[in-house]
């Protein structure tokens, strides 16, 4: 058997073994980075968040935990931060301890909270504003982050964003751009994405915010003066193309040109509900 083997490594390309080996060594890297304290329990009542740690520019990289985190900051529901396994049971960020229960998805956790803790956030809203939050929440989470935050920083300048990224060693850079790399890619291809030139994916991205910045217009947040849980996700989004990616970046000056009202709606829940966003970054 042990001949056999030998044989076979023989006949193999140099280059795919020194693939599967580079690629253990990586995993195994990784593994550590990722698992090397020990994880911590929150007491009873209190949340323990599970995502990725803040960059040198922004609060949390995934639109979806910080949307999370900023519902937790307006609700002042008691949470803790964990960055040493931010994925999950279904292998996705951001994901909950509590009481003994987890839970994952960031939609799935608002809901539960909600009910857990009795948060009234969004119980002023009428039936007809729960449904077009919905619709505009599910079109920037489904579709547009996709082509814009996480196209930008894996496709386009992943080079500026993992500058940004000081927690990690060099060669976990390396080995999350080349997995995300594969992971994304199937993702375009499923959505039948990678079928679209780089002009008409910014067609289909102005689109999409400039049908947010109608909605917006010059309210204070989505639904007027009254912040809501559709406001976190819009700035869980909105925040990770103006402090996640290149300033330089096609998303941040299609934002600066033409969708003011979303930059100054990203600045203001950012003034108003993150005071110590400065004192968080890495």
């Amino acid at each position: 058997m042990a001949s056999n083997a030998v044989e076979y490594l023989s006949s193999c390309d140099s280059k795919y073994i020194l693939y599967i080996l580079g690629g253990s060594a990586a995993l195994g890297l990784l593994s550590y980075f990722i698992f090397k304290k020990k994880i911590k329990v929150a007491g009873p009542g209190v949340v323990l968040l599970h995502s990725f740690p803040p960059t040198t520019t922004i609060v949390n990289p995934s639109p979806f935990a910080l949307k999370l985190q900023s519902f937790l900051q307006i609700t002042g529901i008691p949470y803790e931060d964990e960055f040493d396994k931010p994925l999950g049971p279904k292998q996705k960020a951001p994901w909950i301890e509590i009481d003994g229960e987890v839970i994952s998805d960031s939609s799935l956790i608002i809901d539960y909270l909600k009910d857990h803790f009795k948060i009234t956030l969004d119980e002023h809203l009428s039936d007809e504003e729960q449904a077009l939050g919905r619709m505009v929440q599910k079109t920037f989470e489904e579709n547009t982050v996709f082509i814009t935050v996480a196209r930008g920083r894996i496709f386009e300048d992943s080079e500026w964003f993992f500058k940004t990224v000081d927690f990690m060693p060099w060669i976990v850079k390396k080995f999350f751009l080349w997995s995300f790399k594969r992971r994304l890619g199937g993702n375009f291809k499923s959505h039948g994405m990678d079928k679209h030139s780089d002009e008409e994916i910014r067609y289909i991205a102005e689109g999409d915010l400039k049908a947010i910045s109608v909605i917006l217009g010059d309210k204070h947040y989505l639904f007027g003066d009254q912040v809501t849980s559709f406001d976190c996700a819009l700035f869980g989004y909105l925040a990770n193309i103006i402090y996640g990616l290149n300033p330089q970046s096609w998303q941040n000056i299609l934002l600066r040109e033409k969708f003011p009202n979303l930059i100054e709606f990203t600045k203001r829940f950012k003034n108003e509900f993150w005071r110590d966003w400065d004192q968080r970054l890495k």
